[in-house]
């Protein structure tokens, strides 16, 4: 008898949590919710074969002061490469966006193509950093990663001279662990 004196409230506060699940509640911060990939930006992840991991993101250009979401994949755009050393890439971006502040030659001079009349946007976050070896037979497929969990990163958005947008995060990664498969999704 309880349980059914108290199914109408239960009903209606299940109600109104989906209906803030499906409406686009951005949250209480006016920001949007991390549940926005970015693939927009760039298409679906495409699989590199040398790796078993799929390949560094690559961007449409931003030529407007980046989102939280664009940031988080401009991040991935702008740090993720296939180079000599092995494959760069990073999973689990989180950004916080500051507020935009002027150039400073001081802490803004190696900042790629760097338009120094431009704002410069302040991140804080986290992400997951993957140093991929090519597959071989001292690399087995799904084991040739180092996967380095960086729970404490800052990092920046900037516009370049060419107009678009580029972003970066980094900071030290405590517990670092080998023998990891690839990143497959973004």
């Amino acid at each position: 008898m309880h349980l059914v004196l108290r199914t109408p409230k239960l009903a209606l506060f299940v109600l109104a949590l989906s209906f803030l699940a499906f409406s686009g509640y951005t949250g209480a911060s006016g920001q949007d919710v991390d549940r926005d990939d970015g693939i927009e930006l760039s298409g679906p992840p495409q699989l590199n074969a040398n790796y078993q991991a799929r390949d560094p993101r690559l961007c449409k250009a931003v030529l407007a002061p980046p989102s939280r979401w664009q940031a988080r994949a401009l991040v991935q755009c702008t740090m993720e490469a296939d180079r000599p050393t092995g494959l760069w890439l990073m999973q689990d971006v989180r950004v916080a966006m500051g507020v935009p502040r002027r150039y400073e030659p001081q802490t803004d001079s190696n900042l790629a193509e760097i338009d120094m009349s431009a704002p410069i946007i302040p991140l804080t976050g986290s992400l997951t950093v993957f140093w991929c070896s090519a597959v071989s037979t001292m690399t087995p497929a799904g084991s040739g990663c180092m996967v380095s969990p960086t729970p404490l990163a800052v990092g920046k958005c900037w516009r370049t001279t060419f107009g678009d947008w580029k972003c970066n995060l980094q900071g030290p990664a405590p517990a670092s662990r080998s023998g990891l498969p690839g990143p497959m999704t973004y």
